[in-house]
């Protein structure tokens, strides 16, 4: 093989995954803007009067649920999963590798396979439609990845931090929130941002848990504002709602992201170098 078909092959393919992943945004974007967007990408007829419509109580409404659901699951995930991960970094115990093993198996298991157990114990626990029970559920399946990640980072700090503290009459707790915790920042940013993201776009738990429209989370939102029945029995989809409420989607967790950026290659390579 010619040695300039390989990097030739390389740039074509990493065009490819380009306009894979840039076509459906610049779609999103020029129809938000556009009159009568139709499934093609067109650069005319543009607008502002999508906006006006989306901006509205439903709206700020819909956002004012995904932003509780995104911020308690990432607090709640971030706290247990340190939580969770100190004793496994720090501690030998009788079942820890068939722990980590269970960890790392739960990981594979789709939401839609757990659906009716997942319903059926939030009913038994008074959590079905509420938000707070949503949160719940998107935290716990954050749990498995930020155990590892922090157990990652805990076991990367040197114990004699920890030793020197003690020594000095710290309790294990005071070094865990004063030592430990803080050295953890990058993984525990990186666990944040992973849930934070996942409590934003998550339609599914939503959908199976939430009931009432008041409830509502923008993904749900997106799909109820843009589809409207017509008098023939048909059901419409209104692209220029859909992209203008979509564009306001995406702002948060970019937002989030920019905050967190540094810390993610850190967090995600840690266990790799380490080990």
């Amino acid at each position: 093989m010619k040695r300039w078909l390989f990097p030739a092959l390389n740039h074509l393919l990493f065009i490819a995954i380009a306009v894979f992943f840039l076509a459906p945004l610049t779609w999103l974007v020029t129809s938000a803007f556009r009159e009568n967007p139709s499934v093609w990408v067109e650069f005319k007829d543009f607008t502002l009067g999508n906006f006006p419509r989306v901006l509205t109580g439903d709206t700020a409404r819909w956002i004012r649920n995904s932003l509780f659901i995104a911020l308690t699951s990432a607090l709640i995930s971030t706290g247990a999963a340190f939580l969770a991960a100190y004793p496994f970094a720090r501690f030998d115990f009788r079942g820890k590798t068939a722990a980590l093993f269970l960890l790392v198996l739960s990981m594979t298991i789709p939401l839609s396979a757990v659906m009716l157990p997942t319903f059926s114990l939030a009913r038994f626990l008074h959590l079905q439609n509420t938000l707070f029970g949503v949160s719940l559920v998107i935290a716990a399946r954050q749990m498995p990845m930020g155990i590892w990640i922090v157990r990652e980072f805990i076991a990367s700090i040197p114990i004699e931090l920890e030793e020197a503290a003690w020594v000095d009459g710290a309790s294990r707790w005071t070094t865990i929130r004063r030592i430990i915790f803080p050295l953890c920042g990058p993984g525990l940013a990186v666990i944040g941002l992973m849930s934070f993201v996942a409590g934003w776009g998550d339609f599914t738990t939503n959908l199976i848990l939430i009931s009432s429209e008041k409830l509502y989370p923008i993904s749900m939102g997106i799909y109820k504002a843009s589809i409207e029945a017509t008098s023939w029995g048909y059901v419409s989809v209104d692209y220029g709602v859909m992209c203008a409420i979509g564009m306001l989607y995406m702002i948060p967790p970019m937002v989030a992201f920019l905050f967190t950026h540094r810390y993610l290659v850190k967090g995600m390579v840690l266990g790799a170098v380490k080990q």
